[in-house]
């Protein structure tokens, strides 16, 4: 049997904890293991009435205490600790991936942990500097070129070298999980994909050359197609993923179509890590009705890759 797969319990406050006593319950794969603190999952699934199977626990206690919903220091340093112990234990082959739970970004930042998100942290933790963030679903596929930036800095983070970068990844994992060559599609940056340059000079002077620099290189990848009807149905039927050139270009169609459904696939790394797609649901935490859904789409898809 493979070593198993970790997931971490993400911030204590939020649905994390219900979500991996859920699926520990009725595990979509063999091998699981999770980080996160015992006494407080068995809180959770006392209050909850939920088993918790400590035997697959990997504990890691609360360094204070914490109020369920609420954003503190201690919440933020104990989901990074988890984190780190989780990418620790895949790059030194104890564990074969990584699946990671929410996090909330401003309790890391109260905690002295300041990276806007798991993906910054994992690319310098494995010193990755290729890589590339990738939401996936039955549904679409997105890639995204940049991320967590203000929409005013995009333009000028749009580079030949990181655009290739996303395009190369992408095609790579997703010829992969498709069992055969990807194709691939980029909206425009502007309205109408600049209609021509009336609306912008991008297309012209940079996605263009970029998309035939990837053709050269035999990738399949259409575009720049208008951003306002990129991602109707009889496009994405023809569509394996799209590289999205800013956050909400992908994000949006993509919670739109599978927003219980969606994966978030950091690709480029040493080790395979899969996330959820949502955040920590501070408003519905302990309550018991979170969805288990998009984590076990993350652990399915893990397993997969990890097998590969």
């Amino acid at each position: 049997m493979p070593n198993p797969l970790v997931i971490t319990q993400g911030d204590p406050a939020g649905i994390g904890p219900e979500l991996v006593l859920k699926i520990l319950a009725n595990p979509p794969c063999p091998n699981l293991r999770v980080i996160g603190c015992g006494n407080h999952l068995s809180q959770i699934a006392s209050q909850l009435e939920l088993p918790f199977l400590d035997q697959y626990l990997i504990d890691l206690p609360l360094p204070g205490s914490i109020k369920i919903g609420e954003i503190s220091a201690a919440a933020g340093e104990h989901s990074f600790a988890c984190l780190e112990a989780a990418v620790e234990g895949a790059m030194d082959g104890t564990f074969s991936g990584v699946i990671t739970n929410p996090i909330h970004k401003e309790a890391w930042y109260r905690a002295g942990k300041f990276y806007p998100g798991h993906t910054e942290y994992l690319v310098e933790k494995t010193s990755s500097p290729d890589h590339a963030m990738m939401l996936t679903s039955d549904e679409i596929t997105c890639s995204l070129v940049t991320t967590h930036v203000s929409l005013a800095s995009v333009p000028e983070l749009l580079e030949e070298k990181r655009m290739l970068e996303v395009i190369t990844l992408t095609h790579k994992a997703m010829s992969m999980i498709k069992g055969q060559p990807a194709r691939l599609a980029m909206p425009g940056l502007n309205p109408h994909a600049g209609e021509g340059g009336l609306f912008g000079s991008e297309e012209i002077e940079l996605i263009i050359p970029v998309l035939e620099k990837a053709r050269s290189m035999g990738i399949n990848i259409v575009g720049p197609l208008s951003p306002d009807t990129a991602f109707l149905p009889a496009i994405r039927q023809n569509i394996d993923a799209y590289i999205c050139l800013y956050h909400d270009q992908g994000l949006i169609p993509l919670k739109t179509l599978a927003f219980d459904l969606g994966v978030n696939v950091t690709l480029g790394l040493p080790i395979v890590r899969t996330s959820v797609d949502h955040g920590t649901a501070f408003d519905i935490a302990g309550q018991g009705i979170a969805s288990i859904s998009s984590l076990v789409e993350a652990t399915k898809l893990a397993q997969k890759l990890t097998a590969s």
